[in-house]
């Protein structure tokens, strides 16, 4: 699958770096992670599952804009980083998601400095990571689809976006502590504010 996915990664960089009137762009800002995630200590029985807490984090990367007749093109590479805060029978724990993503916006600008868009985004988790001494990572669910629709603004070579992403699936990750296994669930729901510059 990882093999898979940079194949698929190279492709497309390469098909829009053949392309016209194209627009690279560096990109950042906060990730406001929305979906609480869940949390239980025995695998086999959900009647232990907990609701945890969302936190924020934050993203970082590159983006090509192919502008076409009336619309626009823009896939981008991002680095994510975010967490979600856990407490099950009196331990506290935080759990730290860092994964790549790829969305695939089309997009149309309107009234001369706003523009709207929509497409999937296509994620690889590579590093989760338990706050929890001497626990490690057993296993984790690497890929996941989402959708992302948005809006912005465009003043000059400054682009500001708003976009609200959902996940069609969810991801799992199991951890080990002393022979106790933990397992964490989540469906990805943020909301992305981002600051981009176009050269």
């Amino acid at each position: 699958m990882k093999k898979l996915f940079l194949t698929a990664l190279f492709g497309l960089i390469v098909n829009f770096g053949l392309a016209q009137n194209i627009t690279f762009g560096l990109k950042g800002g906060a990730v406001f992670n929305t979906d609480k995630g869940q949390v239980w200590k025995d695998a086999t029985s959900n009647i232990y599952k907990k609701d945890g807490k969302a936190s924020a984090g934050f993203q970082a990367g590159a983006l090509l804009r192919v502008s076409l007749t009336g619309l626009y093109i823009q896939p981008e590479l991002l680095y994510s980083q975010f967490k979600n805060e856990y407490e099950y029978q009196n331990v506290k724990a935080n759990v730290t998601k860092k994964r790549l993503d790829i969305p695939v916006n089309v997009g149309k600008r309107f009234l001369g400095i706003g523009h709207i868009q929509a497409g999937p985004v296509f994620s690889y988790y590579f590093d989760d990571k338990i706050s929890l001494k001497d626990a490690y990572r057993a296993k984790q669910d690497e890929f996941n689809v989402g959708f992302q629709v948005g809006t912005g603004v465009e003043i000059s070579r400054l682009l500001l976006d708003l976009r609200y992403e959902f996940g069609f699936g969810k991801t799992t990750s199991k951890f080990i502590q002393d022979g106790t296994q933990f397992t964490t669930q989540n469906r990805p729901q943020m909301l992305n504010l981002s600051l981009a510059y176009l050269f």
